[in-house]
């Protein structure tokens, strides 16, 4: 999986032989070792590792060659540098990037009339969310995860790791099914956070999840309009989600509503519970830099506007 050579000016010793075979970490170790000893000991000019870089690397490796020493200048040692991407990240608690948001938390109503407040998560309600993350991955539905979250710091290095907030009831109320709701019920959650790392990482991506018992209330649209309008204030170009499943109609229907434009068609993309064969995933785009400022009040359906506060 790695070629390496030393370059010397304008020549380059290229090694007599060539092995494909999988990269141990030990290997890994000694390669870089013994030729950064090579590139001290041949005279010339100052000396350059390079290399093309590595095809995968277990968490042992990368533990490893973060350990190694005396790479030449300009070199690089591929694996070291963490990638954020949408679906990893360091445990948080949410807040990353909302100090300079003054809108939050946010107040407005559901279609039925019941005040939510839309806010970072809090401490107490980081649980809460796990339990709804590990219950929408037992469904097997609309997220591609198979493996429960064991612990809240695990689900915080995914969930929390960048901006992540929670729809709650303002007061007492019932849910969905008629069943009475206090007030603080978390009703529904969702992140905003990179879709992709470095040149990438304006791009976001998001992820939501609405309580079973407020499900078809408005919590999913009031999550999807404020994502676009915290996006946009966190500073991100853009929005795309890779994975909308065809057999979510609903989900389907409220990113179009909201304006996502489908740019990607990937057939036989999931194995999904209840669904015969592999279900076809759409990927969504949003252009946040053309998000109208008048976006708060033109909210169709009878939903009352969402309006920014001063």
């Amino acid at each position: 999986c790695r070629i390496i050579g030393i370059k010397l000016a304008n020549k380059t010793i290229k090694p007599q032989r060539t092995e494909v075979a999988p990269l141990r970490s030990t290997m890994a170790t000694s390669t870089f070792l013994r030729a950064n000893r090579m590139a001290r000991a041949l005279p010339g000019p100052s000396s350059k590792l390079f290399s093309i870089p590595l095809c995968r690397a277990s968490s042992a490796n990368v533990g490893i060659l973060q350990t190694v020493r005396n790479v030449p200048k300009g070199g690089s040692v591929a694996g070291t540098r963490r990638m954020t991407t949408a679906y990893g990240g360091e445990p948080g608690d949410g807040r990353a990037g909302l100090e300079d948001i003054s809108y939050l938390p946010h107040r407005t109503r559901l279609p039925g009339g019941r005040a939510v407040e839309v806010g970072p998560f809090r401490e107490s309600e980081w649980r809460t969310g796990m339990d709804l993350m590990n219950l929408i991955i037992r469904e097997g539905r609309s997220w591609p995860f198979e493996e429960e979250f064991e612990s809240v710091e695990s689900y915080r290095g995914y969930f929390l790791s960048h901006a992540a907030f929670v729809v709650r009831s303002v007061d007492a109320g019932v849910d969905a099914m008629g069943n009475a709701s206090p007030p603080g019920d978390v009703m529904g959650c969702f992140y905003v956070k990179p879709n992709f790392p470095g040149r990438c990482s304006h791009v976001c991506n998001g992820g939501f999840i609405t309580a079973p018992n407020h499900r078809r209330a408005g919590v999913a649209r009031i999550m999807g309009r404020l994502f676009l309008v915290l996006a946009r204030d966190l500073g991100y170009k853009s929005s795309y989600f890779n994975l909308v499943f065809k057999s979510n109609p609903a989900s389907v229907a409220l990113w179009e509503s909201l304006g996502f434009e489908r740019v990607a068609v990937l057939e036989r993309a999931a194995r999904l519970k209840g669904v015969e064969g592999l279900d076809t995933a759409y990927g969504y785009r949003f252009d946040l830099e053309s998000l109208d400022d008048d976006f708060y009040l033109n909210e169709p359906n009878g939903v009352p506007p969402i309006q920014k506060d001063k």
